[in-house]
């Protein structure tokens, strides 16, 4: 294990999402009854745009991380391209162009700090590119084959660069498991000179159902869960880096965790993405 290449112009990273958008993503999402499809686009655009500012220094935009965004169950066994508009003919993006197509920008509320103990409540303004969708069935095997496609040609091209991350957000079982394994497996074994790719998977659930955060053994998993199983199996281990990460947001990792979180609240499935996506880009 390596992971240990600094993201920057000359080296720069890749971040590839995957959101299952089956008809099951219209049911509602914890507690407060919101939709899992639009809860998912959320956390999405929340993290493109934190890259987004996390690549811009003033009016300099460093080109120090490529995006692809994924969406299976649109269409019939298919896996395509989540960007629409100006993005819809290019499923690997720079910051730059990301920067520059958002499709709207939607004012929100957001709580701040006042300097004095409290928060106070202003107007933020978030951009949108991805739009929530639930159709259809679950297609994993085709996202990890497109999934795969895209990180084989980016490490042609980037063989020095810090190993690109797959986060696979799904609340439901895959159409096939022994293909989809399969699928995963051979994007797991692509590799720069710095490491595998990495997979992280999100597992969402509408239910109260206790949650499983980063396990590092089978054991902490539900007994005869066939598909917790699975997605642990396919779960890359998570580096030092991003365990680091996962301890200052609050999580306990093990040494030996993986990138998987089960039944996961909102909540957790944002932590998730943030530990997957987090780096200090530097130009």
């Amino acid at each position: 294990m390596s992971y240990n290449q600094e993201i920057s112009r000359a080296n720069p990273g890749y971040l590839v999402i995957l959101i299952d958008q089956s008809f099951s993503m219209c049911y509602p999402y914890g507690a407060a009854g919101t939709i899992k499809a639009k809860e998912c686009a959320t956390a999405v655009n929340r993290v493109l745009r934190e890259t987004v500012l996390a690549c811009t220094d003033g009016e300099d935009i460093k080109n120090s991380c490529d995006i692809s965004v994924l969406g299976y169950g649109k269409l019939n066994d298919a896996a395509v391209n989540a960007f629409s508009g100006n993005l819809a003919s290019k499923p690997m993006v720079t910051i730059q162009e990301l920067t520059e197509n958002c499709l709207r920008v939607e004012t929100i509320k957001r709580k701040v700090s006042d300097g004095a103990g409290g928060l106070v409540e202003i107007d933020d303004q978030f951009p949108i590119w991805i739009e929530p969708s639930a159709v259809g069935e679950t297609p994993m095997t085709e996202a990890f084959k497109m999934a795969s496609q895209l990180v084989s040609d980016w490490i042609g091209e980037h063989k020095s660069s810090f190993p690109p991350v797959v986060i696979n957000i799904t609340d439901g079982e895959a159409n096939s498991l022994p293909s989809a394994r399969i699928a995963a497996e051979e994007l797991t074994q692509l590799e720069t000179d710095d490491g595998k790719t990495l997979l992280l998977n999100a597992h969402i659930s509408g239910g109260s159902e206790t949650e499983v955060i980063l396990p590092s053994s089978s054991e902490q998993l539900p007994k005869g869960d066939n598909y917790a199983q699975f997605l642990f199996e396919i779960s890359s281990e998570l580096p030092p880096l991003m365990l680091e990460r996962a301890a200052a947001s609050g999580l306990t990792p093990a040494p030996y965790s993986k990138g998987f979180v089960y039944k996961a609240k909102l909540e957790t499935m944002i932590q998730l993405l943030e530990i997957g996506t987090k780096a200090e880009f530097r130009g």
